[in-house]
């Protein structure tokens, strides 16, 4: 479902039946939620309505970003695949991680998952960021090859890992973003 807000945009509401909550993502012109199954619109109006004044400050800082062309997109991700598999694999190695294999996609919502199988996916936007946080998003998904949660047994290894400085290098990184 879609419709007009006067100050967000076109807002797009879709309902996601594995969602346990009302996600919302700003965009440069509009607003995309995900709701969960049987969420009511009243409540899905309701709780932009709670984050209004967040959420407009969230997509007037997106406005401010440049956005990238298709081809800056594709450049990124020429680099990415020439960069990215290579460091992955130079970690591993280190560390004595096991993978199954590399995408690199072009995900405007996380820097990078790792699958049950061990698949790992890197955002191609993760080689706009310092290297050593390219480490850290890296490590972070190989540590999911050992606990695929954010355990404390999980957080442990991270900061093996990262000689203790998980949660810093993860703080650091909110001041980054995808896109």
């Amino acid at each position: 479902m879609t419709y007009q807000d006067a100050e967000l945009g076109q807002v797009t509401v879709t309902v996601n039946p594995r969602a346990r909550s009302i996600i919302m993502r700003p965009e440069v012109d509009g607003l995309r939620v995900t709701a969960f199954w049987g969420a009511s619109l009243v409540l899905v109006k309701s709780t932009i309505e709670k984050f209004r004044p967040s959420l407009l400050k969230k997509q007037a800082a997106l406005k401010e970003r440049p956005q990238l062309t298709p081809e800056d997109v594709e450049k990124l991700r020429r680099e990415a695949k020439a960069h990215l598999p290579r460091r992955v694999a130079e970690l591993a190695h280190m560390h004595g991680f096991h993978y199954d294999r590399l995408t690199i996609r072009d995900s405007k919502t996380r820097w990078g998952s790792c699958s049950s199988r061990n698949t790992i996916s890197l955002s191609l936007y993760l080689i706009q960021v310092p290297e050593h946080l390219q480490d850290y998003v890296i490590l972070h998904e190989l540590c999911h090859t050992v606990h695929h949660d954010h355990s404390p047994h999980f957080w442990a290894l991270m900061d093996t890992v990262t000689d203790g400085k998980a949660h810093t290098l993860r703080h650091e990184l909110h001041h980054y973003h995808t896109s």
